[in-house]
C-alpha cells in the first residue's frame, strides 16, 4: 500500500529585518502522522530458515517535536559571531500488523534513523578582514535501524551511535580573487557508525577563485 501522511508546522521568528546584526530566534513546532510507512527490515523466516529483507507497511507513525534556532553577530567581542540549533523528536510506532520477532515488538518503539536529540553549534570569529576561524560541533543521539529497536548497541556494523563532534576551520583571503582554507572535521578523532564507521579524524585544504 502507498504510504499517507498529514503534516503539521508552525514557525514562529524574532528578530528586527532592519537589523540583522542583532541577531535571530526561530522556533518551529512540527507534528506528521503517517499511516502505512513503508519500511524495509531483515527478519528471520522461520519456514526458510534464512534471514529475509523485504518492505512492509507499518500503519502508523506518530511524530512530534520542537525545533530552536539562534544566531547573534558580535558576541562577548566584535567579530564573534555564535549560531546554534537543537530539534527534539518524539516519533512512534503507534499501529502495526507485522512485527520483526514476536506479534506487537514494533509498538511503542521509536522510527528507525529518528533520535530524539540533534543539536550543532557554531562559533565563527573574524579576526580581521583576512582572516577567519570557525568552530563547530554536532551532536546526535541514540537513534535504531530496526522496526523492534533491539539494535541497542549502535556502535557496531550495521548500527547506528549517538555522536558528538567537532570541527574546525581556518580561512584567509589573499584578495579579493583568491582564498585558502584549512579544515580539520571530528577534531577528537571519535569512532561512531552508521551501518559503517564514519570517517574519523580528517583534514581538508580548499583554495579558491572567484570572479
Amino acid at each position: 500500500m502507498p504510504e499517507k501522511s498529514w503534516t503539521a508546522e508552525l514557525t514562529v521568528e524574532l528578530g528586527d529585518a532592519a537589523e540583522p546584526a542583532s541577531g535571530s530566534l526561530r522556533v518551529t513546532g512540527f507534528a506528521e502522522d503517517t499511516r502505512d510507512a513503508l519500511y524495509s527490515q531483515t527478519t528471520f523466516d522461520a519456514v526458510a530458515n534464512r534471514n529475509i529483507s523485504r518492505v512492509q507497511n507499518v500503519g502508523r507513525i506518530a511524530t512530534k517535536g520542537l525545533e530552536l534556532v539562534a544566531s547573534r553577530p558580535d558576541v562577548f567581542l566584535r567579530g564573534l559571531d555564535l549560531s546554534a540549533s537543537v530539534t527534539y523528536a518524539d516519533s512512534t510506532i503507534r499501529e502495526n500488523a507485522g512485527f520483526v520477532v514476536t506479534p506487537g515488538d514494533t509498538l511503542g518503539k521509536w522510527q528507525p534513523n529518528i533520535p530524539r536529540w540533534r543539536a550543532t553549534a557554531l562559533a565563527s570569529w573574524r579576526l580581521d578582514e583576512r582572516w577567519t576561524t570557525t568552530l563547530g560541533l554536532r551532536h546526535s543521539g541514540t537513534q535504531y535501524r530496526t522496526l523492534n529497536n533491539a539494535d541497542v548497541n549502535g556502535s557496531t556494523y550495521m548500527g547506528v551511535s549517538s555522536f558528538t563532534v567537532v570541527d574546525l576551520r581556518l580561512h584567509h583571503r589573499f584578495d579579493r580573487h583568491w582564498s585558502a582554507a584549512f579544515g580539520i572535521e571530528n577534531l577528537g578523532n571519535d569512532r561512531y557508525w552508521n551501518f559503517h564507521p564514519y570517517p574519523q579524524r580528517s583534514y581538508m585544504a580548499e583554495l579558491r577563485y572567484d570572479l
